[in-house]
């Protein structure tokens, strides 16, 4: 992570997280035993927070907020969990971060019901917020990911060259939830209008910064580090921005090789990272991501200086130098 710490980024909301973990127990527990069992599996899965996080910096980087800030946070994760269990039986995943699945735990349709009932778990939550900007602001970033995962499974796994199309899905799958965060976080913390639109940007752009860096450490990353099978977008059909530059950038016959391997990877990662390599593509992908940052940080600019304020500077810099 070349030295950027997320834990002392996070310093300034610890508590918060540590009282939205208590939250998410309090509201996930359950008198049936099963739904315990499903309760405990997605508690003890989830990964760096980021989400949750970014609402409380958010509000916090706007004067603080009460107690709605947790429902807001504890809603953003669950949407955020219960997309990745979706995810992982659309991609036929086995593991994440390093424990089997949902559906190969419990089966298809116990691990799609699971991941309906932590959505409606976060629309629950949502009903407390007061602010009338809250919910019309989730409810956009949900919609989003629906229509982009759709979008992306109509595309298939055919290798294509348009980055606009690319961009359009990681916006809506990934980008849109971040940029609610922030935006939600600062409305409950009382945020001019300008300043709540100032973090939504910032969130938007450093969503996709994050998502193209994910896409290269698909690439580039190892089961250990990453916490769940590499080269998982290949394997699932996937065309990400370091494919797009070098079937753009490519001589002929590279691209012709390149959209045959894609077609059949399997076993061929190596090959394909090679011809990714010659046209320098990781790095290029890997610039585009940091001129996302670059935008996200100049969006912070109109904000008040304070401790949540550098923390969201801090992760600018942390979201193209992490290694997971």
């Amino acid at each position: 992570m070349n030295g950027v710490d997320l834990a002392a980024i996070y310093e300034p909301v610890a508590g918060d997280l540590e009282r939205l973990n208590s939250l998410l127990l309090e509201e996930l527990q359950s008198d049936d035993v099963f739904i315990g069992q499903l309760v405990h599996h997605v508690l003890s899965t989830r990964g760096k927070m980021v989400r949750p996080a970014l609402v409380f910096l958010a509000a916090q980087a706007c004067g603080g907020a009460g107690e709605e800030r947790l429902y807001i946070a504890g809603a953003v994760e669950l949407i955020h969990v219960a997309s990745l269990i979706h995810d992982d039986i659309i991609d036929q995943s086995d593991m994440r971060r390093g424990t089997a699945t949902a559906h190969v735990r419990w089966g298809n349709q116990v691990a799609v019901l699971l991941g309906d009932y932590l959505f409606a778990k976060s629309f629950h939550l949502l009903s407390r917020v007061s602010h009338p900007l809250v919910a019309p602001a989730m409810a956009y970033a949900t919609v989003g990911m629906s229509q982009a995962e759709i979008k992306q499974i109509k595309m298939g796994s055919v290798p294509h060259t348009d980055e606009e199309v690319y961009f359009e899905i990681i916006e809506g799958k990934t980008a849109r939830l971040f940029s609610a965060a922030c935006r939600a976080g600062a409305l409950v913390a009382g945020a001019p209008l300008e300043e709540a639109e100032a973090l939504a940007t910032f969130g938007l752009n450093w969503g996709m910064a994050f998502q193209i860096v994910d896409d290269t450490l698909d690439l580039t990353s190892s089961p250990e580090v990453l916490g769940k099978p590499i080269a998982s977008d290949i394997h699932g059909g996937k065309i990400t921005l370091p494919m797009i530059i070098a079937l753009r950038e490519g001589t002929p016959s590279d691209q012709d090789r390149l959209r045959r391997l894609l077609q059949e990877p399997e076993g061929r990662l190596e090959e394909i990272r090679m011809v990714l390599d010659r046209y320098n593509a990781i790095p290029a992908a890997l610039d585009i991501a940091r001129s996302y940052s670059e935008r996200a940080a100049e969006a912070l600019r109109i904000l008040p200086e304070s401790r949540a304020k550098r923390s969201l500077m801090e992760l600018t810099e942390f979201v193209t130098s992490r290694v997971r």
